[in-house]
């Protein structure tokens, strides 16, 4: 088990009792923050995005895909 970086006693207690239900459930830690992308993981989703959209067989489908995918885009 690693140090907590905090140096607030509340926040250090908080951290040694996230990880310790991390270790618990062998899980990381990061894995309770899902909107905190790792490294690479964009990367890894806009590929696993391009395949799936390859595999696409109509161009209607294609179209009414990518028309989806750029209004969920819009902020």
């Amino acid at each position: 088990m690693t140090q907590p970086v905090c140096r607030h006693p509340e926040a250090d207690r908080s951290a040694a009792i996230l990880e310790r239900i991390a270790d618990t459930l062998h899980l990381p830690v990061d894995a309770f923050f899902p909107d905190e992308r790792a490294p690479g993981e964009t990367v890894a989703q806009a590929a696993d995005l391009v395949t799936a959209f390859m595999a696409i067989e109509t161009v209607a489908a294609r179209r009414t895909c990518l028309a989806f995918v750029r209004a969920m885009a819009r902020p």
